[in-house]
């Protein structure tokens, strides 16, 4: 039984991610200790600017981090099974088996100066989940991996995309 593990791609999402996180986090650390802005608790509760900023900075923060953890998985592949390893909380996995998946599509996934194949591993119409080319190094080992069904390639305008991203969508069959 061969088993793949993922490769991040440094040059990809992951340092991407990596370093939108680094920089968020930089600035609310120099914005706090560095400014005018009050951490007293009296001075939060009766100024709207500090708490206008405060929420801005804990939800760039909140975007990046659930980001990097939703997006940047380590994932080990081998033909019965794909499992899914949260990298900040190792022990929180998703593991399933390849037969648990009705199908699989590719698509690809547009970025701002390129586009990305990605695998979207569908379960009743609905995105269970995803990798993309975007933050593994070695998609095309995954790929290899996979034991459901190929639909092939689908086509969706990034507004769908972001729709069956987020599970509002179902993935038409």
């Amino acid at each position: 039984m061969k088993r793949v593990c993922s490769n991040y791609k440094l040059f990809g999402g992951f340092g991407l991610l990596i370093a939108l996180n680094g920089i968020i986090g930089f600035g609310a650390y120099k914005l706090l200790t560095s400014s005018n802005i009050s951490i007293d608790k009296v001075d939060l509760l009766n100024d709207n600017d500090a708490r206008f900023t405060y929420a801005v900075i804990l939800g760039l923060l909140t975007l990046f981090l659930v980001l990097f953890i939703t997006q940047n998985r380590f994932i080990i592949a081998s033909r019965e099974e794909i499992v899914f390893i949260n990298p900040l909380i190792p022990f929180l996995r998703k593991k399933y088996k390849w037969t648990d998946f009705d199908y699989y599509v590719t698509v690809d996934e547009s970025s701002r100066h390129a586009s990305h194949e990605a695998v979207w591993l569908i379960k009743n119409g609905k995105l269970e989940a995803r990798f993309s080319s975007f933050y593994y190094s070695n998609y095309d080992d995954l790929l290899g991996q996979i034991s459901t069904r190929n639909e092939g390639g689908k086509d969706f305008s990034v507004f769908d995309q972001l729709l069956i991203l987020l599970r509002l969508k179902r993935v038409k069959d």
